[in-house]
C-alpha cells in the first residue's frame, strides 16, 4: 500500500502586491519553473490516491458513521479544501474509494489445460495482494454491513468485477473437452477467494505454491468435475 503523500502547500508572499494576492485567490497558481505540467498531473494523481487510501483505511477502522472528512484530511496530509474540490461529501468520497479498488479487466493465463489455468491464475492473484490489502478489504466489508449503498458498491465494483475470470477458465476447459457443458461456471469465483482469504486472515499463513496446488488439485478440479458429471484430465501445466 502506498504511504501517505505529503502535500506541499503554497504560501503567499507577504511582500506581494495586493492585486497579485487578489489574483492568486481567484485561480490556482501555475506550476513552478522547475515543474512540468506532466509532473503536476503525477502529483495530483498521487494526492488523490493518498486521499482514497486514507478514506478506505478509516472506513475499515472506524466504520462509515464515525469516520470524518477531518480525519481523512489528516491521514492523507491534505487540506479539506483539496478534498472538497474533488468530492462533495463523505458519501461520494467513500463510494469513489471503493470503486478505486475495482479490479482491472484481465484475462486469466491460458496454459492449455484446466489445472494449469487454475494454478497460474491463483498465482497471479496471490502475487498481487498482500496481508495489508486483505485486512483492508475485510475491514471495509465489515463497515458496509450497516451501509447498504456502500455494500452494493463493494459487490458490484470489486467482487463482481472478478466473476468473469472463473467463467473464462471453465469455458476454456469445456472447449478443450476437459469439462462437460453443464460444468458450474461459478465455482472458482465462489470458492477460491474464500479459501485464500481464510488462510491469510484467520490462519495467518502465506498463500504459497503448495497451497495453490492444493486448492487446484484437491478442491476446485474435483468440484468442477462433479458439477459437470465428468472426470477432468489433471494435466500438469
Amino acid at each position: 500500500m502506498d504511504p501517505p503523500i505529503s502535500v506541499r502547500h503554497r504560501h503567499s508572499d507577504p511582500n506581494s502586491h495586493a492585486d497579485q494576492n487578489s489574483l492568486s485567490d481567484q485561480a490556482s497558481p501555475p506550476p513552478a519553473d522547475d515543474e512540468s505540467p506532466e509532473l503536476g498531473c503525477s502529483r495530483g494523481a498521487a494526492r488523490e490516491n493518498a486521499i482514497l487510501t486514507a478514506a478506505l483505511e478509516l472506513l475499515a477502522e472506524t466504520g462509515y458513521d464515525r469516520m470524518s472528512m477531518d480525519a481523512v484530511a489528516a491521514r492523507a496530509r491534505a487540506s479539506k479544501a483539496t478534498i472538497y474540490r474533488r468530492w462533495t461529501g463523505k458519501r461520494e468520497l467513500v463510494l469513489d474509494a471503493i470503486r478505486s479498488r475495482a479490479p482491472s479487466q484481465v484475462s486469466p493465463p491460458d496454459t492449455g489445460s484446466l489445472r494449469g489455468d487454475i494454478v497460474a491464475t491463483l498465482r497471479v492473484v496471490a502475487e498481487g495482494i498482500g496481508v495489508q490489502d486483505v485486512a483492508l478489504v475485510a475491514g471495509v466489508l465489515r463497515a458496509t454491513r450497516n451501509a447498504p449503498e456502500l455494500a452494493d458498491c463493494m459487490r458490484s465494483s470489486v467482487i463482481e468485477g472478478k466473476r468473469h475470470i472463473g467463467q473464462t477458465i471453465v469455458e476454456r476447459a469445456i472447449d478443450r473437452g476437459e469439462l462437460e457443458l453443464d460444468a458450474d461456471r461459478e465455482i472458482l469465483h465462489e470458492v477460491a477467494p474464500a479459501l485464500m482469504f481464510f488462510r491469510m486472515l484467520v490462519l495467518d499463513l502465506d498463500v504459497d505454491e503448495g497451497f495453490l496446488t492444493h486448492i487446484a488439485d484437491d478442491v476446485l478440479i474435483p468440484l468442477l468435475a462433479r458439477s459437470g458429471g465428468a472426470e477432468t484430465r489433471q494435466e500438469n501445466p
